[in-house]
């Protein structure tokens, strides 16, 4: 999956991108391995519910 990290978040390292259906999400952290990187995201709108 691709997301385009479009504007920073709230919190430090945090950043918003959208998903395929215009969906928002918010990235949380980003785990460097050796085999790649997983982004770790959770949609914006639970967020917003918090």
């Amino acid at each position: 999956m691709k997301v385009q990290v479009i504007k920073d978040g709230k919190e430090h390292n945090q950043g918003v991108a959208y998903l395929d259906d215009d969906i928002d999400v918010l990235v949380t952290s980003v785990l460097q391995t050796a085999a790649g990187r997983m982004i770790f995201a959770k949609p914006k709108l639970l967020e917003k519910a918090l």
